[in-house]
């Protein structure tokens, strides 16, 4: 194809612009066929690759919040949906489509073209199973989430609750760095943060477990992030301290004086004297922590060892976590609930026991 210059055009020196402009045209078309061509070259061997053309079997695949191209790719082809070294993220690239993959719960058959399982990952086409709305309360520990899943019908609890051992991969660090970098533990006890959610019934722990850590990362670190510099303390320690309020205060405006008095001892080098940490090291806790109970040996036992445990013991939410960071300002060293959830605070050891006594009334 050419543009065609007439005659009359190059007559005089007039017109020597004009047959320039003609020329830059043509050359700017063939630059365009060209890559023209190269394009559809790419899209009809990207349409035509395919993992295994004969085989029509459908493979749900989970597609977790932030993941690239590259790591996409490497899902797609273990799953068996496409070939190894299929050029997936390469192609995403070429197509501009990389940053918009939308995450979820996938249906693709191993004879799909390749095209077409990009295109689909692009519009968010998710497979069609059912979803189950979830509610965790805040507080809810890992283990308590996995009985609420389990109610739901969710299939995989048990592999969920084995979050609080081992939920912080490579992967999962590396994706959510900024809440992970400085944390040693890989349980993800603390880090899910208490919602309501949509989940699909047959995704992975490991979707559900990311897609919790994202909505931590848009509530708890973002305000994190903000006053971090107010406090001498970590965001594991914050966290770890959080949690222990959350279980302790039953009403919201006791959280400010709970967590003074947990501030107070740590200056003083007291023991925390936590019962939820205790419940939290058994094995089988019961409603009320006895005696006994307080000689467990659990770096969780705040009796027995000073300081703050290893990690949190639930999944605070944010009124916790700001208690947290700024606590009451108090000369209390004490606390006992009574019997609507309230507590009675103390200065001393005196005033404790007389307290107890009161709140047995």
């Amino acid at each position: 194809m050419k543009f065609a210059v007439p005659r009359k055009l190059v007559k005089d020196g007039t017109e020597t612009f004009s047959l320039r402009f003609h020329n830059l045209m043509n050359n700017y078309l063939k630059v365009f066929l060209v890559l023209l061509g190269l394009l559809v070259l790419i899209s009809l061997a990207a349409f035509g690759q395919m993992a295994n053309s004969l085989d029509k079997n459908k493979i749900l695949v989970d597609i977790p919040p932030g993941s690239s191209a590259v790591a996409i790719q490497n899902i797609l082809e273990e799953k068996g949906v496409l070939g190894q070294h299929s050029g997936f993220a390469r192609l995403a690239g070429i197509f501009g489509v990389a940053s918009h993959i939308q995450a979820g719960q996938y249906e693709f058959s191993p004879s799909q073209p390749l095209l077409s399982v990009l295109w689909q990952l692009r519009i968010g086409k998710v497979a069609d199973t059912s979803r189950i709305l979830v509610v965790f309360p805040e507080g809810s520990s890992i283990y308590k989430m996995g009985e609420i899943l389990r109610q739901k019908g969710y299939q995989h609890a048990d592999n969920f609750q084995a979050l609080v051992k081992e939920g912080i991969t490579s992967e999962l660090r590396q994706r959510h760095w900024a809440t992970f970098k400085y944390i040693p533990s890989e349980s993800l006890e603390g880090y899910l943060y208490p919602d309501t959610y949509w989940f699909f019934i047959n995704a992975s722990p490991e979707v559900l477990a990311e897609t919790m850590v994202s909505r931590f990362d848009a509530v708890i670190l973002s305000y994190w992030q903000q006053v971090s510099a107010e406090t001498t303390y970590s965001l594991h320690e914050i966290l770890t301290l959080a949690s222990i309020i959350e279980k302790e205060a039953k009403k919201p405006e006791e959280r400010p004086i709970i967590a003074s008095v947990f501030y107070n001892r740590l200056k003083k080098g007291m023991p925390l004297a936590a019962d939820p940490t205790i419940k939290y090291a058994l094995e089988r806790p019961s409603k009320k922590v006895y005696y006994n109970q307080l000689e467990v040996d659990s770096l969780y036992n705040t009796y027995k060892r000073r300081g703050l445990p290893p990690g949190p013991i639930c999944n605070p939410g944010i009124e916790s976590f700001k208690a947290a960071v700024h606590p009451a300002k108090t000369d209390f060293f004490f606390f006992v609930a009574k019997k609507d959830g309230t507590h009675i605070f103390s200065k001393t050891w005196a005033e404790h026991q007389k307290a107890i006594g009161q709140a047995r009334l």
